[in-house]
This record gives structure tokens, sequence and C-alpha cells, in this order.
């Protein structure tokens, strides 16, 4: 089958690199993530989100700074969906919009659990109280408005980036309630992951990986749905998120092709800065 590269304008590459570092930053002064699950099941919702046993509601300035922006981030994944979903008739985004409900949903359990202030514009689509997130948002509409296939690449990196940004905060935290919520937003990434790549792949573009490293990138596509706590009940199933997209992965093609190689600038979240 012929395939096609999807050209990315360097300001959209722009735009996606400057969430990642977003999220760096985060991590270093805070913490913070991002995500969806292609199974809106493997979420957790609010009331799904138990503190472990002999857990602090106290949280620690690190992990309070992650979840403050962590919410903000899973809510420009949910606004980004929603408005692309209004422009494209495709709805891998509506129902990946509803799955990063869930997970809104879930960070606020915590952040109520540990008595912190839910940003301001938590529940409005669009407005976001952290401005360099404001700016992305408007920025990855625009250019997913440009075709089917670009709004389709637009959601790919946001959940490449999620992974890369959810791997470092489950690194600096030690909260086992914090921990099991990030890690069903990392399985919820990865599905979302390949549900985007499953349907650029069956419009023929040939995708390359603009920031994970190939090895994690291929992996990722090569397993399977990953299914998690709270799986039962909380909301679309696989097959409604994949709708179009074949719902299935796909063994490791190489390198692939992409500005600079695996990442952007050449590879990896250490060639940001």
């Amino acid at each position: 089958m012929n395939t096609k590269s999807l050209s990315v304008p360097g300001l959209f590459l722009a735009a996606a690199v400057m969430i990642a570092m977003i999220g760096v930053v985060a991590t270093t002064a805070g913490a913070s993530s991002v995500d969806e699950s292609e199974s809106g099941p493997v979420s957790v919702t609010a009331d799904q989100a138990p503190r472990a046993a002999g857990a602090s509601e106290v949280a620690g300035e690190a992990d309070a700074d992650g979840l403050v922006f962590m919410r903000e981030e899973e809510k420009l994944a949910r606004d980004v969906y929603r408005s692309l979903g209004e422009i494209w008739d495709t709805p891998i985004f509506s129902n990946i919009a509803a799955s990063e409900q869930q997970h809104l949903d879930a960070i606020l359990g915590l952040i109520t659990t540990y008595g912190l202030d839910d940003p301001m514009y938590a529940e409005t689509v669009g407005l976001f109280e952290n401005q360099e997130l404001q700016a992305m948002y408007d920025d990855l509409v625009d250019m997913g408005s440009e075709s089917v296939e670009a709004a389709l690449e637009v959601g790919a990196i946001i959940e490449e980036v999620d992974i890369a940004d959810l791997e470092e905060y489950l690194a600096e935290t030690t909260s086992e309630d914090i921990t099991r919520v990030y890690e069903n937003l990392l399985r919820g990434s990865r599905n979302h992951l390949r549900a985007f790549v499953s349907q650029l792949e069956a419009a023929g573009v040939d995708r390359a990986p603009y920031l994970l490293e190939a090895g994690d990138y291929e992996s990722i596509l090569a397993s399977g749905t990953e299914r998690g706590a709270g799986s039962r009940g909380a909301g679309d199933s696989v097959s409604d998120v994949q709708q179009g997209s074949g719902g299935r992965g796909r063994g490791p093609q190489g390198e692939g092709r992409g500005p600079g190689g695996a990442g952007w600038n050449g590879g990896g979240r250490g060639g940001h800065g």
C-alpha cells in the first residue's frame, strides 16, 4: 500500500515541543501529566481513586503542583478533542474526549482529597489559567482544523507528550493513591496513541514518533489494548474509541520518518531546552 508522510508545520512542532517542556518544568518544580484511554474504562473516576491506607491528606509541594498542572493538561487534551470533533465527523475525537473527562474527574478527586484549589477554568472549554497551555490549545486546534489527517496527528502528538510526562511524574511521586491514578492515565494515553496511529495508517500516513524514543513508540503500537483499575462500567468502550481505526497493535516498522528522526530536534526529551 502506498503511504504518505504527514507534513507538520514548524509552528505545530513548536507548540508540541512547548507542551513537553511545560511538563518537564512541572516535574522539576512539582509534577504534571497528560493522558487518555483508548478504553475509557481504564480511567479512574473521582469516586474510584481511593486514598491508600495511611496516606497523608496533605500533599507535598511537588505532588500538589503536579496535580493542579495535570488537571489543566488533561483538560487541554479533552478540549482539543472536543473542538476537533465539532469540525470533523470522526467519532474518535468525541469518544476520547469523553474518556479524558473521566481522567479530569479522577484528578479532581485527588485535588479534593488533598484540599487543593481547582484551576478556575477547569469546567470551561477552551479557557486555561496557565497561559502557556492557553496558547497551546489555540495553536493545536488551529492546526488540527487543516485536515482530518492533521487532526489525528494532533491527537497522536498530545498522547505522546502525555506518556512522556506521566512517566516523569510517576518517577517523582511516592504517594500510593497518586501513583495509582497516574498509572491508569498512562495506560489510557498508550491506548489512545494506538487508536490515533491506527487511523492515520488507515489513511495511508506513514507516521514517525515526534517525542518518544523509536523503540518505546514501536513497543506501544505492537501491544494490545490495556485495561486497568476501574475498567468496568467507566464510560466509553474500546470499540467506541477505536471506531474506524481497526483497534489493533502492529509490529515494529523501523525508525519511520520525521523531523530529526525519532522525537523533535533530533531525539528525546533531553533535546529540548
